[in-house]
């Protein structure tokens, strides 16, 4: 250990593990914009891929915030037919040209 370290070692138990600590400092450091939170709580709430369990949780966590959990009817509707705001032939047309485009990049 460095002689004028400010750090100073404490022995973990062996209950802890050291991401209690990283979370710990990151609270201080990096701390969450409650909008940021509550707006992927809503993208889970209109995600077609997110199961009841997690609508629930997510529901539950804004009700917890004091935020709305409202889901447009088209919005459900969609999520039932598993209709996607970009069609699929759109979707695959877009990836197979990003995928020739960085072929051509990298030659």
């Amino acid at each position: 250990m460095p002689l004028f370290s400010t750090r100073r070692h404490h022995p973990h138990p062996a209950s802890h593990s050291h991401s209690n600590t990283s979370r710990r400092r990151e609270r201080y450091y990096h701390r969450r914009d409650p909008d940021h939170v509550a707006g992927g709580y809503r993208a889970a709430l209109a995600n077609p891929n997110t199961t009841s369990a997690g609508r629930r949780h997510a529901k539950h966590e804004l009700r917890a915030m004091g935020r709305s959990t409202h889901v447009p009817f088209m919005t459900k509707v969609k999520r039932t037919l598993g209709i996607r705001s970009t069609p699929r032939r759109k979707r695959e047309q877009e990836k197979h040209y990003e995928r020739e485009h960085r072929l051509r990049r990298r030659y």
